[in-house]
C-alpha cells in the first residue's frame, strides 16, 4: 500500500484555482519523462476525480502534457510509480498511475491525488 501524507513540504506552489497543490522542490535535472510501465492493472471506469486532468508524459509536474481527462471519460489503468507530490482532493500523494484514457485515446502518467481510489494500485 502506498503511503499518503498530509502537507509537510517546505515548498508548496497553489495551481490556479482548480485546488491542486504540488509540493516540494523541483524535478532534478536526472529526472526524466520516460518512464517504464506496463498493462498489469485491470482497473477502469469513469476514475478521473476531476476535469480538465493533465495526462503527462512522466511521473512529474514539469513533464508535457499528451492531454486532458475530464469526469465523464473512462480510463484503464495499467500500473504505478513515484513521481513529483501533489495535493488535491484532500490527498497528498507522491505516486502517480499510468492509464489510457480510452474516450480519447491518449496514454500517460496522472497524479494519483486527481484519480478515484488514489489510482492503480498495482506497481509498475
Amino acid at each position: 500500500m502506498r503511503k499518503v501524507s498530509s502537507i509537510a513540504a517546505a515548498v508548496t506552489l497553489t495551481v490556479g484555482c482548480t485546488g491542486v497543490v504540488v509540493t516540494g522542490v523541483a524535478a532534478p535535472a536526472s529526472a526524466t519523462c520516460s518512464h517504464p510501465h506496463s498493462n498489469i492493472d485491470s482497473g477502469s471506469g469513469k476514475l478521473f476525480n476531476g476535469s480538465n486532468i493533465n495526462i503527462r508524459t512522466g511521473p512529474h509536474t514539469s513533464c508535457p502534457s499528451n492531454g486532458y481527462g475530464q469526469l465523464s471519460h473512462n480510463v484503464d489503468f495499467w500500473c504505478y510509480t513515484s513521481g513529483d507530490g501533489v495535493t488535491a482532493n484532500g490527498y497528498t500523494t507522491h505516486s502517480w498511475t499510468y492509464l489510457k484514457d480510452t474516450t480519447t485515446g491518449v496514454s500517460g502518467w496522472v497524479a494519483d491525488a486527481l484519480l478515484k481510489g488514489l489510482g492503480s494500485q498495482i506497481a509498475c
